[in-house]
C-alpha cells in the first residue's frame, strides 16, 4: 500500500498498451491495425508531503487533486505543515 493517497486511495491503474501498423484512412492508407496488446500500470500523480491529523505530524504521499482540497480546508482535522 506504499503508493496511494493518503485521504483519497489513489493509486495505481492496470491499462493496456495498443501496438498498431499501418498508415491512417485520413492520409491515404486502408487503415490502422492493432497488431499487439499488451499490460503496463498507470500511475497517479503522488507528492510526498508532511500533514498535521490531529496534531500529530505525519509524512505521506498525497495526490495532487487531495492537496487541492486541503489548500480549502476539506478534510476536517488534517491540513498541511
Amino acid at each position: 500500500m506504499s503508493r496511494t493517497c493518503y485521504l483519497t486511495g489513489k493509486g495505481g491503474h492496470v491499462v493496456n498498451r495498443v501496438t498498431r501498423r499501418g498508415r491512417a484512412r485520413a492520409q491515404g492508407g486502408v487503415g490502422r491495425k492493432v497488431t499487439g496488446v499488451s499490460a503496463r500500470t498507470q500511475h497517479a500523480n503522488l507528492q510526498k508531503k508532511t500533514i498535521r491529523e490531529h496534531g500529530q505530524l505525519r509524512r505521506v504521499w498525497l495526490s495532487t487533486n487531495a492537496l487541492r482540497t486541503l489548500a480549502r480546508g476539506g478534510f476536517p482535522g488534517v491540513e498541511l505543515a
